[in-house]
């Protein structure tokens, strides 16, 4: 990416200028969670739409996330397949990749310590969205689990309270508060690893 005021030129996945006048400078990432439109639509009546009819219709191309690509398997490492989706995390500066498939047999929330700060990593199934927060609320760490047997609820064990996947409390003691959110996004493996060879990996517990 170049931006058009400076002609700096930016890396995609982390935002970060690599060239240019702005070189060094890096971009605010902000949480992107996945949703149905109805359900967007629902806590955002008044959202607007971004029209497909533009002028740079002839660079739009078909993507195919999570298909292996022989051109992206040469990126990355071998560790996971290149294509693998995976929660990609950073906490100053340390990062780590939750794969979907791990995080879902974890019961799609996992309580875990990322450069010493407690973080939560949630992934909701049904609609294939997953983020990171952090667990330190008000002075206290919280411990979640998922509350619902078929479903995703998170629910944090010090209070009772639930949780939405936008790490919003929205019901019990904590209704209403918010977990700051961790960078973090869902990426296939070889753009995670290629940017980020000294990731690590999280692998669910074998079940008792």
């Amino acid at each position: 990416m170049r931006d058009r005021q400076t002609g700096s030129v930016w890396t995609h996945l982390d935002g970060k200028a690599i060239s240019g006048p702005l070189q060094g400078v890096r971009l605010r990432m902000v949480p992107m969670p996945q949703m149905s439109w109805g359900e967007w639509k629902a806590l955002h009546p008044k959202t607007v739409v971004l029209s497909s009819d533009t002028l740079f219709q002839d660079r739009y191309r078909p993507v195919r996330i999570g298909v292996f690509n022989r051109q992206e398997a040469q990126f990355g490492d071998a560790r996971l397949p290149a294509n693998t989706l995976v929660v990609g995390v950073e906490v100053e500066g340390q990062f780590k990749a939750y794969p979907l498939a791990e995080l879902q047999r974890a019961g799609g929330v996992v309580n875990d310590t990322l450069a010493g700060r407690p973080i939560v990593a949630l992934y909701d199934p049904e609609a294939n969205s997953g983020l990171a927060y952090s667990r330190q609320l008000d002075g206290a760490t919280l411990d979640f689990s998922n509350a619902s047997a078929e479903g995703f609820l998170p629910q944090d064990k010090q209070t009772g309270s639930t949780w939405d996947r936008q790490g919003r409390g929205t019901t019990g003691p904590l209704a209403g508060k918010a977990l700051a959110f961790v960078p973090s996004f869902i990426s296939e493996w070889y753009g995670w690893s290629g940017y980020h060879p000294q990731t690590t990996i999280f692998y669910a517990p074998p079940a008792p």
